[in-house]
């Protein structure tokens, strides 16, 4: 630490903000900001996009709700007056673009709609809002009963009204949060540097110069600070350990040097057993989430995925479907061939069921021979469609074994939780009754769909199995009182 040269070059009270302390504490307490500022904001979108989503829907339920009853009067009244009075308290809702009132015949009574463009659309409101949607209310005659159909309500409903405002305040949380942020990151930078960079400063000068190992002269005293405090008592610590420095400096050295071999080598064991932790729990996870002769998903995958796909159901009115699926006299085959046979027709049949599904559809082996399908996004017609598919592919292969070539068929029970679109194909009351179904637990409406579906698959098995049988939508509505 002995001073050489002109002394000038080491002092240190003309840095600048790019060469100390404070230039990283401004610019890691900006960094910070900038992150904290994004975090509340990303949260507050998120919390405005929950919050719109649930005024929009909320909005045209009660709309479309209020104005069915005095559609359904002008209808029995026919009185395009009392009508167009409806559409028009209707269409108050900014998101509604149309409003079309059909009698049975498929003729228009009343229609009122936006001019073109005055509601634009854009991507967006697909992506947060669902899109454009057409809600088709039927209108039934509450004076008869059983109710009468008199015809229907067909709503367009645009939630571009709703994107615009989310896009709006996004903005504003934005540029808010992000000026708050840098403003108290700027305050606090400046305050670090008055507070500790300038004492630092002036003791690294005392330092720089100072020379330890001069033993003729004796040591100057640290600059003095305004406050007795931590930097002060550094500078008193500072003076002590000058006279310490030279007797200890090899002895540091040596220890120095034995420390960086010690932290190498432990360095390398710690990375070894943490990669070799990594690697034993990611095979405990794929054995704990699949089947390890199939590779298939195994029940508690397929439950659980079953149950998220149930709660999407419920909020977006999103269908799910589920094929239970059972190889035919599978026992008869193992007693005949072995269990490694039956195990090769297990193995084939989960290939086969992974090259006909699509990449979002859920294969599972549920055990034994029994496997299943959860179909998201799909009403059970397309289900059928699906299931048959799969029945002709599996009766259509052969498994070669010991010099054999094995065949084999299966037997398929198919259910469904259907959208609003497919609940309108349904008879009123079984509609209704599934849409009472929601308020169940998920875990409940899980075990209800394994239940028809395993039904219908029993009935597939009594019709002389390799058929695939749809589930009657009324054995869902008998277990509202389950």
């Amino acid at each position: 630490m002995a001073v050489t040269g002109n002394e000038d070059e080491n002092d240190l009270s003309g840095l600048k903000l790019g060469s100390s302390v404070a230039s990283r504490q401004l610019k890691y307490s900006l960094i910070a900001a900038t992150l904290l500022g994004l975090a509340i904001t990303a949260f507050q979108i998120v919390n405005d996009y929950h919050w719109l989503d649930g005024v929009y829907h909320q909005a045209n339920q009660r709309t479309v709700a209020s104005g069915v009853p005095i559609v359904t009067e002008a209808l029995l009244l026919s009185d395009p007056d009392m009508g167009k009075l409806a559409v028009s308290g209707m269409m108050v809702q900014r998101s509604i673009m149309k409003v079309m009132i059909q009698k049975t015949d498929g003729s228009t009574f009343y229609e009122e709609s936006r001019p073109a463009g005055q509601i634009p659309t854009s991507k967006w409101a697909k992506k947060f809002f669902g899109g454009l949607q057409v809600l088709q209310v039927p209108l039934h005659d509450p004076h008869v009963e059983p109710a009468r159909n008199i015809g229907r309500l067909i709503v367009d409903i645009n939630p571009q009204v709703y994107v615009s405002v989310f896009m709006s305040r996004a903005a504003w949380s934005f540029l808010a949060n992000m000026v708050f942020a840098v403003s108290m990151a700027t305050v606090f930078a400046t305050m670090s540097y008055f507070v500790l960079s300038q004492p630092i400063i002036r003791l690294a000068n005392y330092i720089v110069k100072a020379d330890p190992t001069d033993v003729e002269h004796p040591l100057e005293m640290p600059p003095m600070n305004k406050h007795d405090d931590e930097v002060q008592l550094l500078g008193s610590v500072t003076v002590g350990l000058f006279g310490m420095i030279r007797g200890q400096i090899g002895q540091l050295k040596r220890a120095r040097d034995e420390l960086q071999d010690a932290n190498t080598n432990l360095e390398a064991r710690v990375e070894m057993r943490t990669r070799e932790l990594n690697d034993a729990m990611g095979k405990l996870e794929v054995l704990a989430s699949t089947d390890p002769l199939t590779g298939l998903a195994n029940r508690r995958v397929f439950m659980t995925r079953l149950e998220e796909n149930i709660s999407i159901w419920k909020r977006r009115d999103t269908p799910v479907s589920v094929v239970l699926i059972d190889i035919d006299r599978f026992k008869s085959f193992n007693d005949s061939y072995g269990h490694q046979a039956g195990d090769a027709v297990l193995v084939s049949l989960a290939e086969r069921m992974r090259y006909s599904l699509r990449d979002f559809d859920i294969p599972a082996r549920l055990g034994g021979e029994e496997f299943a399908v959860l179909l998201p996004g799909e009403e059970i017609e397309g289900a059928m469609i699906l299931a048959e598919r799969l029945r002709k592919v599996f009766e259509q292969d052969t498994v070669g074994f010991g010099g054999k070539h094995l065949n084999y068929a299966a037997s398929f029970g198919v259910t469904s939780l259907p959208s609003l679109a497919g609940l309108a194909k349904l008879a009123d009351n079984v509609a209704e009754n599934i849409t009472q179904l929601k308020p169940r637990e998920n875990s409940d409406l899980a075990d209800i769909l394994y239940s028809v579906a395993d039904e219908a698959l029993y009935r597939a098995k009594d019709a002389g199995r390799n058929c695939c049988i749809m589930a009657d939508p009324v054995r869902l509505t008998e277990h509202l009182d389950a």
